[in-house]
């Protein structure tokens, strides 16, 4: 079955008496955006509006990629939670006809409205109360422990999906789509939960009761160390979507600076130490989160890896350049990072009066991408956006509506709705760099050239030029390597160099394999130069720094990027038209 997406949700949910088949969910209202549409959430395979019908709310799940027999899945997932009912799981209803789109019938899930506020939303407003976060470490504790006497794993256990409430005494899940029940070992697994809260080596091979081990043990750990230093909340700009840890820190907790600290934290040293052998471990080994507190069949740290410094950010979703329309366009309907520097700051009102703010990372008079933040929105931040932003460089996580037209203006907006102020981040050039792909990591310095024709002399010379610069063979032990050596009892381990780049691993599988993360390709020089190659990283340059700066330039990198990836197999396959198109692209460089 091939689902609708979200612009067709979107149409079918503005009339929801004709477009919901359930007698109660059609008297409802559905909760929309500044625009008047419906506010969709994305998570897993569905997309989440909300409905309000009287006094009563639900949550109803519309389905909008492909998951492996997903009334089967459904259908045993609500059989077992019936027969268990426990306060930690709310009921639903999994409709096989429930919604109708363009004239056809697609299931949905009716699930009841979650009590309290999400995990990300209650630690943004308690981190710094050492009492809530013990009470939260003690029913997470007590969660877990359920789940394992119960054999089931929800699969993707992490704050968007477990809602506090009572103080952070009373802890429910949310989001069935890859929960783990007995009845489902032979169907494999669903997805591979997020990846700022799973172990850096689980596969889609892994399916049974233990999928959730690794995200209570990052959880516990993240929470102790708050009770003593909320601080690092900030720091390491937490939010949602990451609790202190990140991915990039599971992969090497070796060259980590959150494990560099913990492990010198009297409060929380012994079970950092804990926590990185876990990391280093693999996945089938790690324990229970009993066992992991008790000290109990915690792995020994695995065999010393020549692993260089993650080369790329692991971001828990795509991660788009936002100055770039044409790249963003085909991700509307999933949840993205938008990293980019903001061109326009507009403050209004609606026709009702109400506040609105729209970060435009382009001329408004254009196809560009823009973070709408309406008044919702504007009532759960701290500080309102305003021009002072403009020149700053900024991070958003949400879902990539459908694009807003303007026939009379000719323009055509592609937006991110911020409802939750940990939605937004304002982070450095360098930063935004570092997870665009199109830099060195920030602490490591810029590119050997600032000019172009810098890069050029280099390959003229003979020099090679390297995305990356390799490790040096005396490269500094931090203190961190040292303590993981002593838990090894190894000496270190030889000096390699580190490559241009380590991919960056697996993200969600409800994200198609196909698309590229990564928004810098140029992908007609890769096909003719190589991906790395020097030509290719001059025509970069000559993109970002000179196209990239002007209107009319952005324009002709959107029309770039929209053209490019219809001609690459052309021109693979075609070796004349390969020739022509490196001789176009020597007389480019050479001009420049």
């Amino acid at each position: 079955m091939s689902y609708p997406t979200l612009e067709r949700y979107n149409e079918a949910l503005q009339h929801p008496q004709t477009a919901l088949i359930d007698p109660e969910l059609r008297r409802g209202t559905v909760v929309t955006t500044g625009l008047g549409l419906p506010l969709a959430l994305c998570g897993g395979f569905a997309l989440t509006y909300t409905l309000e019908v009287g006094q009563a709310k639900f949550a109803v799940r519309c389905f909008h990629k492909q998951s492996h027999a997903l009334e089967q899945r459904y259908r045993a997932i609500s059989g077992r939670l019936r027969a268990l009912r426990s306060p930690h799981f709310l009921d639903f209803e999994f409709q096989a006809r429930g919604i109708r789109v363009d004239g056809d019938l697609f299931p949905l899930v009716k699930m009841t409205w979650a009590a309290g506020k999400t995990l990300g939303e209650f630690l943004e407003e308690f981190h710094a109360d050492k009492n809530v976060l013990r009470q939260v470490r003690a029913s997470l504790r007590a969660l877990a422990a359920l789940l394992e006497s119960e054999r089931l794993a929800h699969g993707d256990v992490q704050p968007g999906n477990v809602m506090v409430s009572d103080g952070g005494r009373s802890l429910q899940l949310i989001d069935y789509d890859g929960m783990f029940v007995e009845a489902l070992a032979s169907l494999g697994g669903a997805e591979l939960g997020h990846r700022n809260f799973q172990h850096p080596q689980r596969a889609a091979g892994a399916w049974d009761a233990r999928l959730d081990r690794f995200s209570f043990i990052a959880l516990h750990c993240a929470l102790l160390a708050l009770e003593t230093q909320p601080a690092l909340w900030r720091q390491t700009q937490s939010d949602g979507d990451a609790v202190l840890f990140k991915a990039n820190d599971y992969a090497d907790p070796a060259r980590s600076h959150l494990f560099d600290r913990l492990f010198g934290q009297p409060h929380c040293a012994d079970d950092a130490r804990r926590f990185a052998a876990v990391c280093q471990a693999d996945f089938a080994a790690v324990p229970t989160l009993e066992d992991f507190l008790a000290g109990k069949n915690v792995p020994r740290v695995a065999t010393p890896r020549s692993v260089a410094a993650p080369a790329r950010y692991l971001s828990a979703f795509p991660v788009l350049n936002a100055a770039h329309y044409a790249i963003c366009r085909p991700y509307v309907g999933d949840r993205v990072e938008l990293v980019g520097k903001i061109v326009e700051v507009k403050q209004a009102k609606t026709s009702q009066g109400r506040p609105y703010v729209f970060i435009n990372f382009g001329h408004w008079r254009g196809h560009i991408v823009k973070i709408s933040i309406w008044h919702q929105g504007l009532s759960a931040l701290a500080h309102r956006p305003d021009a002072g932003w403009i020149g700053r460089w900024i991070s958003a996580v949400g879902l990539l509506e459908p694009p807003y037209q303007n026939p009379k203006f000719l323009y055509s907006h592609l937006s991110i709705s911020i409802i939750r102020a940990n939605q937004l981040h304002l982070i450095s050039e360098a930063e935004a760099l570092f997870r665009l792909g199109d830099a060195r990591s920030p602490d490591a310095g810029s590119l050997p050239s600032d000019t172009n024709r810098e890069v050029l002399r280099e390959m003229r010379g003979g020099r090679a030029m390297s995305a990356r610069p390799t490790t040096s063979s005396r490269a500094r032990v931090t203190a961190n390597q040292t303590t993981l050596r002593a838990m090894k009892g190894n000496p270190p381990p030889a000096p390699v160099a580190s490559p241009a780049h380590q991919p960056a691993g697996n993200a969600r599988s409800s994200t198609p394999a196909t698309r590229a993360c990564n928004t810098q390709h140029c992908f007609i020089a890769s096909a003719v130069y190589g991906p790395q190659a020097p030509e290719t990283l001059a025509l970069r340059l000559w993109r970002d720094r000179t196209l990239g700066r002007s209107w009319i330039g952005r324009r002709l990198v959107d029309g770039y990027y929209a053209l490019a990836p219809r001609l690459v197999p052309l021109i693979e396959r075609n070796r004349g038209l390969e020739a022509f198109i490196r001789r176009c692209l020597d007389r480019l460089l050479a001009y420049l």
